[in-house]
């Protein structure tokens, strides 16, 4: 696993860790190298977890482009009910996976 230098790490969650865990295994599967494009840092949406250090985002730009839809299914499928995983902004510049620690009580 691999941080963007940009990233910030500072107050990130154990649950969020563990996702990081999960997410390096399933790039790592796909034969690529899992890169951290932000933690609790960064410009985003209004009610994002990224500043509770319960959201991260991890870049898509290195993986085939066939995979990207299989990967983003098995990590729905390996973090489990309580976790967010969404594909933002599929097909431009920006892209990348948002996970997200979002339990539903």
């Amino acid at each position: 696993m691999m941080l963007k230098q940009s990233a910030k790490i500072e107050g990130l969650q154990p649950e969020i860790l563990l996702a990081l865990i999960i997410a390096n295994d399933v790039y790592h599967m796909h034969g690529s190298r899992l890169v951290m494009t932000e933690g609790t840092g960064g410009q985003h949406m209004i009610g994002s977890r990224h500043g509770q250090g319960q959201a991260v985002d991890l870049r898509t730009s290195n993986l085939n482009e066939s995979d990207k839809s299989v990967i983003v299914a098995e990590l729905k499928a390996n973090l489990g009910l309580e976790y967010d995983v969404i594909f933002e902004g599929a097909g431009t510049p920006n892209e990348h996976y948002h996970i997200e620690f979002d339990p539903k009580d």
